[in-house]
């Protein structure tokens, strides 16, 4: 049992599987300790790498990051359902739209489908899921959805009763009903690392905004996402945000982080806990 005061972090990558200098960096953050999960883009073109290094350390901790978009100009991904409709989760070239105003859209049937689809090839790729979470929060239309599917494959998710500023869920108190008598586990708090810098932000002000989000942690479990990369021109073609990305790889190998997380005393766990408290392992 923890504790009232205790304050439990888990440090999570998204993206696993989204270009090859994200895989190589997700990697060597859980090989060594630094982050404790990611989740798999199963749709992505580099999918199969990541896919592969979950089934080769099978102690990393590693769910499925549900897509519904696909947001680079040049860089696209589309469904993995062969076998269903998807004609509502795509656009004329069939692959997902960039943005969230379409996928709220969608035939609610053709994103269960999809949604299952990607958790069934994670599985058929050799993944053994400790969560589901969503690519750009798209799962906010369709979160009943991703509740009872989480329920279906006993599985955390992300979601929270207690969102952080400007993070609106529609009908939160009866989703949390849903979540909670299905038996779906999920952290008390989300939070997340700017994807966009402002032009006089460096490496230290983003160190220095992560050590300010770790000091005023509150007690419960809390999961704090990055988007870490290796620079590459490989990601510079693919979007802006590639120096945001290199600085998050960076910022929880950095020895001063680390201190605060001694310092501040918070305990770094994995999606993997929650799934064994859920399943009464």
């Amino acid at each position: 049992m923890m504790s009232k005061n205790e304050r439990l972090l888990i440090l999570h990558a998204d993206d696993f599987g989204m270009c090859h200098a994200t895989n190589q960096a997700i990697i060597k953050l859980l090989d060594e300790g630094s982050i404790s999960s990611t989740t798999l883009m199963v749709n992505c073109p580099w999918s199969t790498e990541a896919a592969n290094a979950a089934k080769n350390n099978p102690n990393f901790d590693v769910g499925v990051h549900l897509t519904l978009t696909s947001e680079w100009d040049h860089y696209k991904w589309g469904p993995v359902n062969l076998n269903g409709n998807v004609d509502t989760l795509v656009n004329e070239f069939g692959y997902f739209p960039p943005d969230l105003e379409k996928v709220a859209l969608a035939d609610r049937e053709q994103v269960r489908e999809e949604v299952i689809a990607q958790i069934e090839k994670a599985i058929q790729m050799g993944v053994d899921p400790t969560h589901l979470d969503s690519h750009m929060g798209a799962y906010l239309f369709f979160m009943d959805i991703h509740i009872e599917v989480a329920a279906e494959y006993n599985l955390p998710l992300r979601f929270t009763k207690n969102p952080p500023p400007g993070y609106h869920i529609e009908a939160l108190e009866e989703l949390t009903k849903l979540a909670d008598s299905k038996g779906v586990l999920y952290p008390d708090y989300i939070l997340g690392l700017p994807f966009w810098l402002n032009e006089e932000d460096g490496y230290e002000e983003s160190k220095q905004n992560a050590i300010n989000i770790l000091k005023d942690l509150k007690p419960g479990i809390t999961e704090l996402y990055l988007h870490p990369s290796y620079e590459s021109e490989e990601l510079k073609a693919i979007t802006e945000t590639w120096q945001a990305r290199q600085y998050e790889f960076d910022i929880f190998r950095d020895q001063e982080v680390k201190k605060v997380l001694a310092e501040e005393n918070i305990k770094v766990i994995g999606w993997k806990e929650l799934r064994e408290k859920q399943r009464g392992e």
